[in-house]
């Protein structure tokens, strides 16, 4: 992206981006649909069963012509996120351009088309005040070019993520007709895995281990299905993570291995540089990513006096799930989601929040056995990673459904038998996770929950508790600390405060955190709310997991 005009700036926006995003995503969904409309009609055309030698050969290449047109529609989900997460940061890029001009200008200086700066002031009353005049407008100038250049810097960024995230479409194709292709009867194994999860759960504990072993290799994302049973999901999906490491350490020692070459070009010239600066970007990523999958895995190990660890979900888009305790044989679960700037590499930093609701939860109700408490760390949707993104709905709406299939999953693989009846289920959100919250129960979602909470909430994006859909007689529960800096932003694009008398929930009391400097809110009484077992924001988070009602109320109310 060249360089733009003030003028430019001023008439940009991104709608394109989510134009694409839109028609990406549909595109995927319409792939995905016509190939499984296919291979369910090859299995009983006109509603009649269809067998045979002939039948075979069809349904089997129906099959895995589906599982094929998988990749490329994932492909597409995949760039419509980009797209969308770009369009949300360019519009704040934009912003903090335009908030910084009018800052300039609000100090009698003009910015110029090319965002040059001139001192409107004409006359001086000393020479050290023209000089302090001269360094502000050199400052402003600077710092205008720095806001600009980073607009520009992310527009580019966001053209080499849709470029990388799509290239695999340019090769995709199908075997040619004639060709085995893999299609080979031999090679199906279980056959195909359904999406609800009821009836994945059907499927998957019918088939052998030859025949889960087999779905694995077939598939490696398969222990994220909600449905299965987390002590097999554990099992594969640690195995996919063996993998997931591996390869994100080879790509490193690719990448590092190119930029050690392009700097042995000689010359220096702006083709090497730029060259240097995108595999510079690619290889802090990758080794972003790589930090993020060791964090997991650090997070997997158990406390050799506690409950076993379990792995729910990991994927290589940044999102993951671990549980402290069993969720299938657990009387009581809970799903704890981070919010704003939470990714994998800062896995246990949440992973400590959930523990401590463990301990806060077995406290209070000391009736409680080992095994009968699940605390699960959920990063299962893309979290906003800056105060700026975290006011746009985007990231909540597109997560929704990704929550929504988690609970539903928790619902059908729990082993009621064993936990003598449906567990209570908790889902708690923090920060923005409470907005993540709000969007999996509005807008056609369901989120299956007894009790939702929303901590240090910026909005749950529902006007009113009544309005999330959750099953006959769950509660909704609020808390915030009377030094949270988040109530600077509560109520302001994400719904209204949840700790209100007139949103329709039950607040709790929380401890009031620390404050700042002339009593100010902060960022440390946001997070505060597990530092501390004698928090009554953590001892109450205990009772509504154990199944308890008798919350404290606030003593602040805002």
């Amino acid at each position: 992206m060249r360089f733009p005009t003030l003028s430019e700036l001023r008439g940009a926006n991104w709608d394109h981006l989510r134009t694409n995003a839109a028609a990406w995503r549909n595109l995927g969904r319409t792939w995905e649909s016509a190939f499984t409309e296919v291979h369910q009609a090859s299995l009983r055309p006109g509603g009649t069963d269809w067998t045979g030698a002939g039948a075979e050969g069809f349904q089997d290449r129906a099959y895995l012509d589906l599982v094929k047109v998988r990749s490329p529609a994932d492909m597409a989900g995949n760039a419509a996120g980009i797209a969308e997460r770009g369009a949300d940061a360019q519009d704040s890029n934009k912003r903090l351009v335009l908030d910084a001009v009018d800052e300039v200008e609000r100090e009698d200086f003009t910015v110029g088309e090319y965002f040059s700066v001139t001192d409107n002031r004409t006359y001086y009353s000393s020479a050290a005040e023209q000089a302090a005049r001269e360094k502000a407008k050199q400052d402003h100038a600077d710092f205008l070019q720095y806001r600009v250049q980073n607009l520009v810097n992310n527009e580019d960024d966001i053209a080499r993520q849709l470029s990388t995230a799509t290239a695999g479409l340019h090769e995709f194709r199908f075997p040619d007709e004639g060709t085995d292709g893999g299609a080979g009867r031999d090679t199906l194994g279980p056959g195909l895995a359904p999406n609800d999860p009821q009836q994945f759960a059907q499927w998957w504990n019918h088939l052998s281990q030859a025949g889960k072993d087999a779905a694995y290799d077939r598939d490696h994302f398969i222990g994220n299905h909600p449905g299965m049973p987390f002590a097999d999901k554990t099992n594969y999906n640690e195995r996919h993570m063996t993998d997931l490491i591996a390869n994100a350490q080879a790509d490193i020692d690719r990448l590092q291995a190119s930029r050690d070459q392009v700097a042995l070009t000689p010359g220096g010239n702006l083709s090497t540089l730029s060259q240097l600066s995108v595999l510079d970007s690619q290889l802090q990523e990758t080794k972003h990513n790589l930090d993020g999958y060791r964090a997991v895995q650090q997070a997997m190990q158990s406390d050799p006096n506690g409950p076993r660890h379990y792995l729910g979900f990991i994927d290589d888009r940044g999102h993951a799930a671990v549980s402290i305790g069993n969720p299938d044989n657990a009387k009581r679960n809970a799903t704890f989601v981070p919010g704003t700037g939470q990714d994998l590499a800062n896995f246990q930093g949440s992973a400590d929040k959930s523990k401590a609701m463990y301990e806060a939860t077995m406290n209070a109700d000391r009736s409680l056995q080992s095994g009968d408490v699940s605390v699960t760390t959920w990063m299962g949707y893309d979290r906003p990673m800056d105060v700026l993104q975290a006011a746009h709905t985007s990231y909540a709406h597109n997560g929704a459904a990704a929550l929504d299939d988690f609970q539903a999953g928790l619902r059908v693989s729990h082993n009621d038998a064993l936990a003598g009846g449906p567990s209570t289920n908790t889902v708690i959100g923090h920060s923005y996770g409470s907005t993540q919250l709000g969007a999996a129960a509005l807008d056609g979602h369901h989120l299956d929950a007894n009790n939702v909470v929303a901590v240090g909430s910026p909005g749950m994006l529902a006007e009113h508790a009544s309005d999330l859909d959750l099953p006959p007689g769950a509660r909704v529960f609020a808390s915030r600390a009377e030094n949270d800096v988040i109530g600077a932003v509560t109520g302001a694009s994400l719904g209204p405060d949840p700790m209100l008398t007139r949103f329709g929930g039950t607040p709790f009391e929380a401890a009031p955190g620390p404050a700042g400097r002339f009593d100010l809110p902060t960022v440390d009484a946001h997070s505060g709310y597990w530092d501390n077992m004698n928090n009554p924001a953590l001892i109450n988070l205990g009772r509504i997991i154990a199944g308890r009602t008798d919350v404290t109320p606030p003593t602040f109310t805002p």
